[in-house]
């Protein structure tokens, strides 16, 4: 719902597709990935929790990345 509001305020709808960039492999990653969208996560630094990344896993990002320069270049189609 919190992503469908803010798809919602841009003129758009989840529906449509769409990417969502966070920092936080739960709630960026996985509210994004339930909603249906693809994801990038920014890596910070520290360790990944342990067995939530892999294969069909809901919290396994489409994309991880270092910084929001690299998640910008993902935006627009430079990787």
């Amino acid at each position: 719902e919190l992503f469908e509001m803010g798809a919602a305020r841009c003129g758009a709808a989840v529906a449509g597709g769409g990417v969502v960039v966070g920092d936080n492999l739960e709630c960026d990653v996985g509210g994004g990935g339930a909603a249906g969208l693809r994801t990038v996560w920014i890596r910070r630094a520290g360790p990944l929790p342990v067995g939530a990344v892999g294969a069909d896993h809901p919290l396994t990002p489409d994309w991880v990345v270092a910084d929001v320069v690299d998640a910008f270049q993902i935006l627009r189609g430079d990787r």
